[in-house]
């Protein structure tokens, strides 16, 4: 058996290492509107973070004591740290969770396609699933137990355009 070629890196000249590296050092860009007022350029990331009541490392945070803790029932090193510091700006965990509590506006998402097979049915049919399975537009075969549910989806969805628009 013989070994392997060692193979040999060659030096790329059309790279410039002080731009790579410069790069690699820049921080990524906050898209989250909150985070972004309240960061400090000063801090360091863990730091930015706990001032605002977030945590960089969730298994820091939410710790699982061991045996011995449990025994012992000893405060942890975290949660003495805690006291001693103060959190300054906790109306960014407190805006985050309230922009998260928000309701959601629900999509009911159904293709062209289908939306125009659903109004053509309509149209031709009116409420006969029945009929609607076996006319020839139905091209994927689909029974009237599938169809009634695409329709209900399209009747969903027309009513909330027709209420959106004038």
């Amino acid at each position: 058996m013989g070994k392997p070629k060692k193979q040999r890196k060659s030096f790329d000249y059309q790279r410039d290492r002080r731009r790579s590296w410069k790069k690699s050092k820049k921080l990524p860009s906050i898209h989250c509107k909150q985070i972004k007022e309240a960061w400090d350029a000063k801090k360091s990331i863990c730091n930015n973070l706990h001032d605002m009541g977030l945590s960089a490392d969730p298994n820091s945070t939410f710790r699982i004591p061991g045996a011995k803790e449990l025994l012992l029932r000893k405060e942890t090193l975290d949660q003495q740290r805690a006291k001693g510091k103060k959190q300054k700006k906790l109306h960014v965990a407190e805006e985050l969770e309230a922009e998260a509590a928000l309701p959601q506006e629900q999509r009911l998402k159904l293709s062209e396609p289908d939306a125009q097979f659903c109004a053509a049915m309509i149209a031709k049919y009116g409420d006969n699933f029945k009929a609607m399975a076996r006319d020839a537009t139905n091209y994927y075969q689909e029974t009237p137990k599938q169809i009634a549910r695409k329709i209900r989806i399209y009747m969903k969805t027309s009513q909330k355009q027709s209420s959106i628009l004038p």
